[in-house]
């Protein structure tokens, strides 16, 4: 099990290579998808507070939406290790 920890929210035990999406809808955190995990909106962007390098590699597909290294897109972002994120959907 990895932790998760999304700013407001309590701290979530998750099981590895999960998305940050699937994580919090499994938690009941309001995660936008407008797109519904496709990687066609910014919607589930995150802000990462620590642990960016246990997460899964950033894919190209996520450039367009991301406006800085610490940014990933809550869809694609797979869990590898504990890592604490603030939301910050179209920020």
């Amino acid at each position: 099990m990895v932790r998760v920890s999304v700013e407001g929210y309590p701290t979530i035990d998750a099981a590895p290579e999960r998305t940050l999406l699937e994580v919090c809808e499994g938690a009941a955190i309001p995660m936008d998808s407008a797109c519904g995990g496709f990687a066609a909106c910014n919607s589930c962007r995150v802000e990462v507070i620590a642990g960016a390098d246990l997460l899964s590699e950033r894919l190209p597909e996520e450039e367009a939406f991301l406006d800085s290294d610490r940014q990933r897109l809550g869809c694609q972002a797979r869990v590898r290790g504990d890592v604490t994120i603030r939301l910050a959907p179209g920020s």
